[in-house]
């Protein structure tokens, strides 16, 4: 059984909020913490010395100073604490150790055919979680928690799934509760989207974007000023059924007729390669023949087969109404597409994206870009991670609620 940390016994709020200012800006000198913090030098010194007692921050090299003496850059100690994220997609399951300065030290990919049973999907995240951290040879007392993001809807207050499309026979499922029973160790769960979003928050220097999830099902989450945005029930993002083309194709599937997820979700896709006669019709209901029919797509796109490269295009550019009206509405300067299906559908998505999205604004942006997410294919489970490092070391309160 992995323990949990006794981390939050490292300080006061003074402390989180040192912590977390050189968290967000490594080589900090602690004239500079007391620039931008308002406490006392004297203060500064102690709250340093104490974090660096406790292994969370260390002293680094000074750069050249023009005159005196320099500065002592501090930086976070990354083996100082840990998180794991994990993200559960219905053909793949993702596990990672996330350390305090937002590296990921160890990580597991699977193919996930329990996918569909809670209680087979709750054995295997636990057995997987307690082999990542043998594997990467952490002390289990710097371990703060788990970090889980899955598809919505959920209810985060209670750490319940509610009923994900996606994910059948998932309806009222305990997922934080049973995880936290499995591990013994604080538990957090948040929406696949909202995970990304954070994470790519993280790594971004932008503040103000939309982020556009593309996995299993498509989402999207808005950061603006820094701050991911949740809506009222935490359930941001239901954008599937945007109407992007009234004159689609009739795919016969469970998804509305010429909207945003018949664009763009691999069911979607597939079954608009079975129709053009590229391949067979796989069983839809597993997620795993279908995320590989979607990949054998995408790669005959990029050998150049001319009715999979004028799926991908046409599927770039109904994409590209969608996110149009949500610029629109919106006002964010940039749109970020990240998630597990990106990778594969940015060679032919990109080259279209960003002139198609303009020609859909009601109003012009010179400065307007369309971009690929800095973070790659692990951006929910990072997110996750890094929403549970958050909630222990930032001099905030989350919204969230962690067992």
């Amino acid at each position: 059984m992995l323990r949990g940390s006794n981390l939050l016994s490292l300080g006061n709020y003074n402390q989180a909020v040192i912590l977390d200012l050189i968290r967000r800006k490594p080589g900090t000198s602690r004239a500079d913490l007391q620039r931008r913090s308002g406490l006392a030098s004297q203060t500064i010194s102690n709250i340093a010395r104490r974090l660096i007692d406790a292994e969370m921050i260390r002293e680094s090299e000074p750069g050249d100073a023009v005159r005196g003496r320099p500065s002592i850059p501090l930086v976070v100690n990354g083996g100082g604490g840990f998180a794991v994220g994990v993200h559960i997609d219905p053909a793949h399951l993702t596990i990672l150790l996330l350390d305090i300065a937002g590296e990921v030290r160890h990580r597991l990919h699977l193919r996930t055919p329990q996918a569909t049973n809670p209680g087979e999907m709750t054995a295997l995240i636990a057995v997987s979680i307690g082999r990542l951290v043998r594997e990467a040879g952490i002390d289990r007392d710097r371990l703060l928690g788990v970090g889980i993001a899955v598809p919505g809807p959920l209810d985060v207050r209670t750490g319940v799934v509610l009923d994900p499309p996606q994910l059948p026979k998932w309806r009222d499922v305990r997922l934080r509760a049973d995880l936290h029973d499995a591990t013994g160790l604080p538990v957090l769960l948040d929406k696949d989207v909202t995970a990304s979003a954070t994470a790519e928050l993280r790594k971004s220097a932008d503040s103000d974007f939309l982020f556009l999830y593309l996995g299993s099902g498509v989402g999207a989450s808005v950061v603006t000023q820094g701050q991911v945005l949740r809506g009222a029930s935490n359930n941001i993002g239901e954008i599937g059924d945007i109407l992007v083309d009234p004159t689609a194709e009739d795919l016969h599937w469970s998804g509305r007729r010429g909207g945003l997820a018949a664009a763009c979700v691999p069911e979607a896709l597939v079954i608009q390669a079975v129709q053009a006669g590229l391949m067979v019709l796989p069983d839809l209901t597993d997620y795993l023949a279908t995320d590989d029919a979607f990949t054998t797509l995408t790669e005959l796109a990029a050998g150049g087969d001319a009715k999979a490269s004028f799926i991908l295009d046409r599927a770039a550019r109904r994409v590209a109404v969608g996110i149009g009206v949500l610029v629109n509405f919106l006002d964010v300067p940039r749109v970020v597409l990240g998630g597990p299906t990106w990778n594969r559908l940015s060679a032919a998505f990109l080259p279209v994206l960003e002139d198609a999205v303009r020609r859909e604004l009601v109003v012009s942006r010179e400065a307007f870009s369309v971009v690929a997410s800095t973070v790659g294919e692990l951006i929910a489970a990072q997110g996750a991670a890094d929403l549970v490092i958050d909630h222990f070391l930032a001099p905030h309160a989350s919204v969230l609620v962690i067992d």
